[in-house]
């Protein structure tokens, strides 16, 4: 039932989308048919299973070498909801999945900030950036070879070691990303894409 609903809503929008998207439209019914075209793609990928595998998302770093700072105490009485994974500054910080940008921007605890949506609806986040990928859009679809940004010490890390804090998000909540991530594979033949310039700094 629920995925015959998706495929509904996902035909509808799709619908509008075309109708919409005429070539003599102006800007701002363009943007609008972008954001929905946006929509139509999460939708899909909330029929989708999640991921169970997660590349890791820094640049040179294996899963072995992470030490396991899931639920470590915080300021606050907060619980710390996601894995830091140290590396110098200006590493290149990957997508751990395939997925479409869906935030960019600041925020206190994390500084600079991306958040991908992958499959079933969970949100990949990537904090403490030194910078953004510089042609990096919310909209984008991003694929386990995408550099989003770069590690560094943006935002409550400030001051502190240079890292990326990646966090997971369902449904229900935060999850552990340490049991789905797996070693990259990086194959000499597929280069990152990535601008070799920054923004954000």
């Amino acid at each position: 039932m629920r995925n015959k609903l998706i495929q509904l809503i996902v035909g509808v929008a799709s619908l509008i989308a075309i109708l919409v998207n005429h070539s003599a439209i102006s800007a701002g019914a363009e943007e609008a048919a972008t954001k929905l075209i946006l929509v139509i793609h999460i939708a899909e990928l909330y029929g989708k299973v999640p991921d169970q595998n997660l590349e890791m998302p820094v640049q040179g770093v294996t899963k072995s070498q992470v030490a396991d700072t899931w639920h470590a105490p915080r300021e606050g009485d907060r619980l710390h909801e996601g894995q830091d994974i140290f590396a110098k500054r200006g590493t290149p910080v990957i997508s751990a999945t395939d997925g479409y940008v869906v935030r960019i921007g600041e925020n206190h605890l994390g500084g600079q900030t991306v958040s991908v949506i992958g499959a079933g609806g969970r949100i990949y986040y990537y904090a403490h950036l030194d910078a953004y990928a510089a042609n990096l859009s919310v909209g984008d679809y991003v694929t386990p070879q995408t550099v989003l940004g770069y590690v560094g010490n943006t935002g409550n890390a400030t001051g502190g070691p240079t890292h990326l804090h990646f966090g997971v998000y369902a449904s229900g909540g935060a999850l552990n990303p340490l049991p789905l991530l797996v070693d990259r594979f990086e194959e000499k033949n597929q280069p990152l894409k990535h601008d070799r310039d920054m923004k954000g700094r």
